[in-house]
């Protein structure tokens, strides 16, 4: 019989995986938490595919999240260590709405200019993320 953190994990993935199908996509579940099952990497619990899109999810449960990443009153928190990347989690409702819709691409698209305060604001000697 497994440990209790290893039947918590493979519930975490399940659930997952059940949400991932609800939403159309084909989900399906690393076989002993290894992604080399699935031809991935090590840490990847669960792939899901939906048309082009491809997810490699690696499940966390835990039974207290840091303060920091609790979404509060946001539906997306984004996070990242000095000179990392962009890490954002979304609520389970945010990313219900996002995949259970068809995804509209429009193949005109044109940037706007919102990076354009951005931009003024570096050259105004405001610095960019890497100078924090």
């Amino acid at each position: 019989m497994p440990n209790a953190s290893a039947r918590k994990g493979y519930t975490g993935e399940a659930q997952v995986v059940s949400i991932l199908r609800d939403l159309g996509f084909k989900a399906v579940r690393a076989y002993g938490s290894d992604g080399r099952a699935l031809g991935e990497a090590s840490d990847i619990d669960v792939k899901a595919t939906k048309g082009d899109i491809t997810l490699l999810i690696q499940v966390k449960r835990r039974k207290k999240i840091a303060n920091y990443l609790k979404f509060n009153n946001a539906n997306v928190v984004a996070v990242r260590q000095d000179r990392g990347q962009w890490v954002y989690m979304l609520s389970e409702e945010v990313f219900k709405d996002i995949f259970q819709t068809e995804m509209i691409i429009e193949e005109d698209y044109e940037p706007d200019d919102s990076m354009a305060d951005a931009e003024a604001l570096a050259s105004a000697g405001w610095g960019t993320d890497e100078d924090y």
